[in-house]
């Protein structure tokens, strides 16, 4: 198997992995540690940042700054690793440049002598791990024709023999992460926590210990195998075979801070464990780096993530080495070894600063930032947000957020650049608090470098206030006569009806739940429930009434057990996942939003190969259009409006928009092409069962065909179809009651009605 290819089952496989299993904190301010302010863990702040900076803070000096070494020739993100030997050499590892020692602190690299090639053909290398005294461990998967995953543990001692332990224990359960501490000790985890010690001797592995979780990473002090992990740093004693007492101020670190962020099984880790000089440890995640003594009562912070390579969402963390100078070497999934070191004569803080909020967090923003970061390293990119990605558990209530948004940008307080993302952009530009972005516009438009019709989406009269930085496109996908007679809800709700007729036993549209039938009905019809600032009730009147003949079509084939598996998602499917669903022969039309061409138009494109499907923009009540997303805009009162408009400019260009893997699709041309560009071999998959039998369904890029027709409905989408985020709310409230039966259409619109009124005349 391809490294190209091998890179796609490492995909497919931790996919599978996550199906299969389903106090304040007193940080430094300063680069050096000097001083120290204590910090809490503020809700909607970048991963436990502060969210505000005192005078002191900003005018302090001394900060650790980056710098980057290019990896070995030929390396490749797939197993790699790195560790600093006994010998003070560095060493490296990869399946491709193999086994590399650096004498410079990686400035030059020459091939271990030790070392012989250990990697099998075949499957792939999910992690691996050098010991101080050179041994290697690494963790080898493989797929079966029968797509069963087999997990072998393959060591190299420091003779460079090679050795091997099958990596399945007794009940079944499978070792998927390795750690060597020498050539005789070394240890793996289980997805399900348990962890294990390798008997290199008998060829078996052995049971130490189990955990509540799978640590994210393992690591040795002395005789201590210190395991990270979401709920801190469990400790075990090697040699006294027992459990240590934890360390409460790491714990709540973790609890506070890494958020369920951790469990990474894709070779890379959301945190690291570094243990340092005495009883020092080093703590690494994407709020940056850490410093703590054991037991104490200190976790002082000497990089901070937002303004380093910690905090870039594109860079998964493999390895970290602290050298005797001091200073640290990063290694990531990218393409350079990044150094850091400390320099007294820069500011601790940039002074200048840009402010970035959005309502919900946003990991487009956060590679945007990571990107503006490196170009801007004298600016400070600060992004706030009220809500962690999907989950608004939130005391504070989206009008709430919304309010103290809109005292801070009268009152010239507020971020410097907001993504609009579910808010009522029109509030914002008709009020004036939004700058005009028609320059940056007309310079794309006149460049071709976007989607016109798209990008163009907020143009008014007296200018353009938001400009979307990405896409996504309603489709209706199915049989070709059942698409082709959808022309808006009553002919939907028609289709549907036919279809159960034909049908009598399972879903037809995907929606498992009145929740999940309203939201995948409302993606675009909303956009025609108000007139001005007035609601439309006759619209919304005739919504709910086709939404509740489509809801018990749907409803009368579904069983108890689908119900179970599927009614608790609370967010509307994406297209990919209704495909996936399709292949199960659960769906027989499907209307939802795509926005990835690999994880939404390549399960499309299986069905429409071995199913004959079609797909076309889905019509709503207005028509046809596309939704938009990463909706950018610059505060008219920012004083920091060069630097604001910057930013915009580069979410909007090709080299940021190539790059981005959230949500959308790229609304500059450029980087949309790029999408079908494939290098090779990708296979994505997931799997469920149902009823006893297993299902499983397994895509990869979609077809040039597709790919074509995707960028033809792009260009042909004519309107928006966003709604307005509070009235979509208030209709899901009372309209689950609807399709229910514990309300009539007629007094849930007037319970809508009533409870947007303060919120429309606004």
């Amino acid at each position: 198997m391809d490294r190209k290819k091998r890179n796609g089952w490492k995909r497919l496989t931790a996919l599978l992995l996550c199906i299969l299993y389903g106090s304040a904190i007193i940080l430094s301010t300063t680069g050096c540690g000097r001083t120290a302010a204590e910090i809490p863990s503020a809700e909607g702040t970048e991963e436990g940042s502060s969210t505000e900076e005192t005078e002191s803070s900003v005018a302090a000096m001394g900060r650790y700054m980056e710098s980057a070494t290019p990896l070995p020739e030929g390396a490749d993100s797939e197993g790699r690793t790195m560790t600093m030997l006994s010998d003070n050499r560095l060493a490296y590892f990869d399946v491709e440049a193999g086994l590399v020692l650096s004498e410079d602190e990686g400035k030059s690299w020459s091939p271990a002598e030790t070392y012989s090639n250990i990697v099998p053909r075949d499957g792939f290398v999910n992690n691996s791990s050098i010991a101080p005294d050179g041994s290697l461990i690494l963790c080898h998967v493989q797929s079966l024709p029968n797509q069963e995953l087999v997990y072998n543990i393959i060591g190299m001692d420091t003779a460079g023999n090679k050795r091997e332990v099958p990596g399945r224990l007794e009940d079944g359960d499978y070792i998927n992460k390795v750690f060597a501490k020498s050539e005789t000790e070394c240890f793996g985890s289980t997805v399900s926590g348990k962890i294990c010690s390798i008997d290199w001797e008998n060829g078996k592995v052995n049971l130490l210990f189990t955990l509540s979780e799978q640590p994210e990473m393992m690591a040795f002090a002395g005789t201590q195998l210190l395991c990270l992990g979401n709920s801190g740093v469990a400790i075990y004693d090697t040699e006294q075979g027992s459990m240590l007492e934890r360390d409460t101020v790491l714990d709540d670190y973790c609890k506070n801070n890494l958020k369920g962020r951790l469990n990474n099984t894709s070779g890379s880790y959301g945190g690291i464990v570094l243990p340092g000089e005495e009883d020092t440890l080093y703590i690494a995640d994407s709020s940056g780096l850490y410093r703590h003594v054991s037991n104490g009562s200190v976790m002082e912070q000497l990089v901070e993530g937002s303004f380093s390579s910690f905090g870039d969402p594109m860079l998964g963390m493999c390895a970290l080495v602290r050298l005797e100078s001091g200073e640290f070497l990063l290694l990531t999934t990218g393409e350079d070894l990044i150094r850091f070191t400390y320099d007294p004569n820069e500011p601790t803080v940039p002074e200048k600063q840009l402010k970035i909020y959005s309502l919900e967090e946003n990991f487009s923003i956060k590679q945007a930032m990571a990107l503006f970061q490196k170009q801007n390293p004298d600016v400070y990119v600060k992004y706030e947000y009220t809500y962690d990605f999907m989950e608004k558990d939130s005391s504070m209530t989206v009008t709430d957020a919304l309010k103290n948004l809109n005292v801070e940008l009268l009152g010239g307080t507020g971020p410097d650049v907001i993504l609009l993302d579910g808010m009522d952009a029109s509030v914002y530009s008709g009020k004036g608090m939004l700058a005009d972005l028609s320059p940056v516009l007309k310079e794309l438009v006149d460049q071709q470098a976007v989607f016109e019709n798209i990008a163009s989406a907020f143009k008014q009269e007296n200018g353009t206030f938001v400009i979307p930085a990405s896409f996504g496109l309603p489709l209706l996908f199915g049989r070709q006569e059942d698409v082709e007679a959808v022309k808006d809800m009553d002919s939907l709700a028609a289709v549907v009806e036919k279809l159960r007729q034909e049908n009598p036993e399972g879903s037809i549209t995907g929606a498992f739940s009145a929740r999940q039938e309203l939201l995948q009905l409302m993606e675009v019809n909303s956009v025609g429930w108000l007139d001005g600032r007035e609601l439309d009730t006759q619209a919304v009147s005739n919504f709910l009434n086709q939404a509740l003949r489509i809801y018990k079509a749907d409803m009368q084939g579904v069983g108890k057990e689908e119900l179970e598996i599927w009614g608790e998602t609370e967010r509307a499917w994406n297209l990919g996942s209704l495909a996936s669903l399709t292949a199960g022969d659960m769906i027989k039309i499907m209307a939802g939003t795509a926005d990835n061409m690999l994880m939404d138009m390549g399960a499309v494109s299986k069905v429409v190969e071995e199913q004959g499907y079609v797909f076309d923009l889905w019509p709503g009540e207005e028509g046809t259009g596309y939704l938009p997303m990463d909706k950018l805009a610059v505060s008219a009162s920012s004083t920091q409006q060069e630097q604001a408009v910057n930013f915009v400019k580069l979410m909007l260009g090709e080299e940021y928009q190539k790059m981005n893997t959230g949500s959308g699709f790229p609304v500059n041309r450029a980087a949309f092409d790029s999408q079908d560009e494939t290098d090779g071999e990708m296979s994505m998959g997931t799997g469920w069962k149902i009823g006893g039998k297993d299902m499983q369904f397994s895509y990869g890029y979609p077809t040039e065909a597709v790919a074509t027709r995707v960028k033809e409905l792009a260009q042909n989408a004519e309107i928006s179809l966003e709604g307005n985020v509070v009235l979509e709310e208030a209709v899901v409230e009372f309209g689950v009651q609807v399709l229910t039966g514990s309300m009539s259409v007629e007094q849930a619109v007037k319970e809508i009605q009533q409870k947007t009124a303060i919120y429309l005349s606004e």
